[in-house]
C-alpha cells in the first residue's frame, strides 16, 4: 500500500470525525474551559491554531485543532515540512488529570530524490513533574517504516523518546528531545537523535522558538493559537 492513500485515508478520516465531535461537545462545554488559557510550548497542549517554520531543510506549515471535555482533550494535526515533500498526520488523546496521552502518527517523507520513507505508529506519552519549572515527558512509541517502491525492508520499529521542558521564566523556555529509534527485523535500523529548541512567548497565544538537531537542521519556528 503507498502512503499516499494511506496518508489521505488517515487525514480524511480525522477531518470527518473532529467536527462531528466539536458539535456534540459544544453545549457541554463551559465558558472556563472553552477560554482556558493554555501553554502552547507545552508537548501535551491541545488547541485549535498553526504554525509556520522555515529553515536549512526548507519551508513548512502546521494546522491542528482542538477540544476539550472534562480532563479530556483531543487533538487532530496536519503538517508539511521540508518544502511540502515531507508530510505527517497525529491524533492524539491526553488526560489532563493523569498526564497520559495516547498517540497515532502516520507520516510520509519524499525530500530524498527517487525514495519515498513512509511510517505509521501508535505511543503513549507521560508526563512527570521533576522540580518547580523542569517537567520530563517520557514516550514510547510502537509501529512500522517502509519504503514506497519497496527499496527498503519493511521493518517493525519502537521509538523511545522523551522531552525535558524547562521554563526559565514566564516568557523563555528550553527544551531537549533525546530519541533513539530501534528496528526489530528488516531493515537494521539503531538510530538515535537529539534536539534542542529555545523558545520566546510573543503572548499568550503566540510564541517563536529555534530549533536545532543532531541532523544538523535549523528550524525557526511561529506557532499560534486561535
Amino acid at each position: 500500500m503507498k502512503m499516499n492513500k494511506l496518508s489521505m485515508l488517515f487525514l480524511s478520516g480525522s477531518l470527518a470525525a473532529i467536527p462531528t465531535v466539536l458539535q456534540a461537545t459544544e453545549t457541554t462545554q463551559t465558558n472556563e474551559t472553552t477560554h482556558k488559557q493554555v501553554d502552547i510550548s507545552d508537548p501535551m497542549a491541545v488547541y485549535t491554531g498553526g504554525a509556520l517554520t522555515g529553515g536549512n531543510d526548507g519551508l513548512g506549515g502546521a494546522f491542528q485543532f482542538g477540544l476539550h471535555k472534562g480532563d479530556w482533550g483531543i487533538l487532530g494535526k496536519v503538517e508539511a515540512k521540508k518544502n511540502l515533500d515531507a508530510y505527517r498526520a497525529r491524533l492524539f488523546t491526553p488526560n489532563s488529570k493523569t498526564g497520559t496521552g495516547i498517540f497515532i502518527d502516520a507520516g510520509t517523507d519524499s525530500s530524498r530524490e527517487g525514495i519515498t520513507s513512509n511510517y505509521a505508529t501508535v505511543g503513549v506519552l507521560q508526563v512527570i513533574p521533576l522540580a518547580k519549572h523542569l517537567k520530563l515527558y517520557a514516550g514510547l512509541t510502537y509501529g512500522k517504516s517502509w519504503e514506497a517502491h519497496e527499496l527498503f525492508s519493511e521493518t517493525k520499529i519502537v521509538i523511545a523518546q522523551s522531552y525535558f521542558k524547562y521554563d526559565i521564566n514566564d516568557k523563555f523556555y528550553m527544551m531537549l528531545n533525546p530519541q533513539y529509534t530501534y528496528g526489530f527485523d528488516g531493515e537494521k535500523t539503531r538510530k538515535f537523535m537529539m534536539e534542542f529548541n529555545f523558545g520566546y512567548h510573543i503572548d499568550a497565544t503566540k510564541l517563536v522558538y529555534l530549533e536545532t538537531s543532531t541532523e544538523e537542521v535549523v528550524i525557526l519556528n511561529f506557532k499560534f493559537k486561535i
